[in-house]
C-alpha cells in the first residue's frame, strides 16, 4: 500500500516538472563531485539504504533519456545508477561511511581546539551537555564543511589508488619484460646447441679425416687442436721405436 501510494505520488510529481526542472537536474548531476555517489543522489551523508532506492527512482525517472531531451540525459541517468549501486553494496557503503566518520572526526577536532579559545562556547558546551556540538553538526555550517572534508579525504584516498595501482602495472610490466627476456634468452641458447649438434657429422669426420692421413681440412670446417710437442714430458710427441 505504502509504495502505492509513493508511486501515485511520484505521478504527480513528475506531472508538474517541466522541461527546465528536468534540465537543471541532469546539470547538477554532471557537475556533481564525482567519488562521493550521496552527492549525485542528493542525499545526506547519513541516509538509509531505503532513502537511497526512493530517491534513485524518484532522480532516475526525471532525467530519463525517454522523458528528458537535454544532451546529457543518458549520462546522468548513468551516474544515478551508479551511484544508487554504490550504496547499496556493503563493502563500498562501508568504506564510504567510514571515510565520511573520518572526516567528521577531523571537524569536531579542529572545533575542540577552536573552543579552547573561546571560553563562553566551551562553557555553554559543557553546560548543556553535549546538546551545543549536536545542534552544530545538524547547522547547516558543518555540513558544508564536512561535505568539503569528505571531498578531500575521498580524493586523498583515491589518489593513494591509482598510484599503488600504477606502481602494480609498472611491477607487472617489469616482470614481464624479465620474463619474455628470460624466454629470449633460452630460445637462443637452444638455437646455439641446435645449430652446434647439425655440425657434429661434419666435425667427427674432419676430425676422423686428420686421424688417417693428416689431410687438409677443407675450408669452413673445423680443425683439431694443435699437438704440444714442446711439452717437456713428451706426452704428445711419439718417440722413435728401437729396432734389435
Amino acid at each position: 500500500m505504502a509504495d502505492l501510494e509513493d508511486d501515485l505520488l511520484l505521478k504527480g510529481f513528475f506531472a508538474e516538472v517541466g522541461e527546465v526542472e528536468r534540465d537543471n537536474e541532469v546539470l547538477r548531476i554532471m557537475s556533481c563531485f564525482k567519488l562521493n555517489p550521496f552527492e549525485h543522489l542528493n542525499l545526506p551523508l547519513n541516509s538509509a539504504i531505503d532513502d537511497v532506492r526512493k530517491q534513485y527512482k524518484k532522480l532516475s525517472l526525471m532525467v530519463h533519456p525517454d522523458k528528458c531531451k537535454h544532451p546529457q540525459a543518458n549520462e546522468a541517468f548513468q551516474a544515478l545508477a551508479k551511484a544508487q549501486q554504490l550504496l547499496l553494496d556493503p563493502q563500498e557503503r562501508e568504506y564510504l561511511l567510514g571515510q565520511i566518520n573520518s572526516a567528521k572526526e577531523e571537524l569536531r577536532a579542529k572545533r575542540k581546539k577552536q573552543l579552547k579559545k573561546d571560553n563562553a562556547s566551551k562553557i555553554k558546551s559543557l553546560v548543556d551537555e553535549g546538546k551545543y556540538e549536536q545542534q552544530f553538526e545538524a547547522s547547516e555550517e558543518f555540513q558544508q564543511q564536512l561535505k568539503l572534508k569528505v571531498r578531500e579525504i575521498l580524493t586523498e584516498q583515491e589518489w593513494r589508488r591509482r598510484k599503488m595501482k600504477m606502481r602494480i602495472s609498472e611491477e607487472e610490466g617489469r616482470l614481464k619484460k624479465d620474463e619474455e627476456e628470460s624466454k629470449e634468452m633460452w630460445k637462443r641458447k637452444r638455437e646455439h646447441e641446435e645449430q652446434w649438434e647439425g655440425t657434429r657429422e661434419n666435425r667427427v669426420s674432419s676430425w676422423r679425416d686428420f686421424m688417417k692421413g693428416g689431410k687438409k681440412v677443407k675450408k669452413g670446417e673445423i680443425r683439431p687442436p694443435k699437438l704440444k710437442t714442446e711439452d717437456p714430458n713428451k706426452s704428445y710427441v711419439q718417440r722413435p721405436v728401437k729396432r734389435g
